[in-house]
């Protein structure tokens, strides 16, 4: 019984734990060392990607020029996300309220696209745009993919950005599986840098550059 007290106990530390680290400003997150680096122009990455389970998280962190408002305007633009980012073949926003945007994903995987919807929502102080996936529509292969873009604005017109993904995939066995730990990787690793280097890009042109196809 004191076993199970203290598996328990520390479960809840864990998901505690889990939970402030997300929790806070952007730039808590990193090392003076990282800050130093990531203020200079640098890219930072972290994350944790278990092959066995087909689960990844990453994050990534970026400094970039502008405005709150000028970025939520790149992020929120989903009918442009093909001029902008890698991967996708396919993006239909369903449906936006003031501060809630529905919307549809096509998602090149090698053999196979991935379709998934997202609800996306804009906090109230403007500071984070947080996703999940919608419960109400059917998702084949995609168990869950969450994630959240979060700035801290460190000086005027000068923010600090992460964009964090988390993904569980489900694709059985056979030919298909073997796209699981790449696909994985892809979404929670190798595509993050370029995610924030369009970004950045899109934005300080002020919405003019496109990324090459």
């Amino acid at each position: 019984m004191r076993f199970v007290t203290f598996v328990c106990l520390l479960l809840a530390a864990v998901l505690v734990c889990s939970t402030l680290a997300q929790a806070g400003p952007v730039s808590a997150k990193l090392k003076a060392d990282e800050l130093a680096r990531v203020k200079k122009g640098e890219i930072i990455l972290k994350n944790i990607i278990d092959e066995q389970t087909q689960k990844g998280y990453g994050s990534a962190f970026a400094v970039y020029k502008g405005t709150k408002d000028e970025f939520w305007k790149v992020i929120l633009d989903y009918e442009h996300y093909l001029d902008i980012y890698p991967r996708l073949k396919k993006v239909t926003p369903i449906s936006k309220t003031a501060d809630t945007y529905l919307v549809e994903f096509y998602l090149d995987a090698s053999i196979k696209t991935i379709i998934y919807t997202t609800i996306n929502k804009l906090s109230a102080d403007k500071s984070k745009v947080s996703w999940t996936l919608d419960p109400n529509r059917p998702h084949e292969y995609l168990k869950r993919t969450d994630g959240y873009w979060q700035l801290e604005e460190l000086e005027p017109g000068l923010l600090l950005a992460e964009y964090r993904v988390e993904v569980e995939l489900d694709m059985g066995t056979g030919v298909i599986a073997s796209l699981v730990n790449r696909v994985v990787r892809a979404m929670s690793k190798d595509d993050l840098p370029e995610v924030m280097d369009c970004t950045r890009k899109r934005l300080e042109s002020g919405g003019t550059w496109k990324r090459k196809k």
